[in-house]
């Protein structure tokens, strides 16, 4: 394992303004492991859901030689999905808000491009009119997981999940929202292999809540923590 792949959201990429050549923080973890490969490739966006963690680890996979790399993959919140938009070429984000208050809105950003607002204006709809339950949104989140899950088996890739936070982690009982699981629900959850999963989420991992003064973003200390408890693991499950 000389290289590494990382994929997540602002957790893994860091709490600054999105966009430019390089958006990745430079205090998040995955800096603090630099020394241990020989190649650090993130590829986490804040704001993003797991959607796109999927569809950009497995384009990069693609087109990569993934014989000397070892992956963790940091699953953000469920309810956040993506759409495409033929016209630009390009994907438009769909973020729920205020999901645990039972008060479900979507954060709209503003957006001068008319024909990508109309796009996003149309997602949105879509998104509220299938708006169920959260047992939806968990079971999209396992089907993310089990086919990350399943390509990296099938490739023998070395790889180690995690997650943002308790609610995102399927191995940690929900503290803020508990709901009647489904029997497609169990049945995937079933599927998923504990075993390369994290024992904590990132946030966890913070410790004596080493945040950020700006925001609930792990600071400088907080990401060095969040380093040293990811590498630990990683050693343990692959010892080499």
């Amino acid at each position: 394992m000389k290289k590494l792949l990382v994929n997540g959201c602002s957790f893994t990429a860091g709490s600054g303004k999105p966009g430019g050549e390089n958006p990745i923080s430079p205090i998040v973890w995955s800096r603090h492991l630099e020394d241990r490969f020989e190649n650090v490739y993130n590829l986490a966006k804040g704001g993003e859901g797991n959607d796109r963690i999927v569809r950009t680890t497995l384009e990069f996979c693609e087109h990569t030689d993934m014989s000397d790399y070892v992956a963790i993959i940091q699953w953000t919140s469920p309810f956040r999905t993506e759409y495409w938009n033929p016209d630009d070429n390009d994907w438009v984000n769909v973020v729920i808000n205020n999901v645990v208050q039972g008060n479900w809105t979507l954060d709209i950003p503003s957006e001068p491009n008319t024909a990508r607002k109309k796009l996003q204006t149309l997602a949105y709809d879509n998104e509220m009119k299938w708006l169920n339950s959260f047992n939806d949104y968990d079971i999209a989140y396992y089907n993310n997981v089990l086919v990350l899950q399943n390509f990296f088996e099938n490739k023998q890739i070395p790889y180690m999940f995690t997650s943002m936070s308790d609610l995102d982690h399927p191995f940690r009982k929900r503290k803020i929202y508990e709901t009647m699981p489904t029997t497609t629900e169990l049945n995937l959850k079933k599927l998923i292999d504990k075993s390369k999963w994290t024992k904590e989420s990132l946030s966890s991992y913070n410790m004596d809540n080493y945040i950020s003064q700006e925001d609930r973003h792990p600071n400088l200390k907080g990401n060095k923590l969040i380093a040293q408890a990811l590498f630990k693991e990683l050693m343990e499950k692959y010892g080499r």
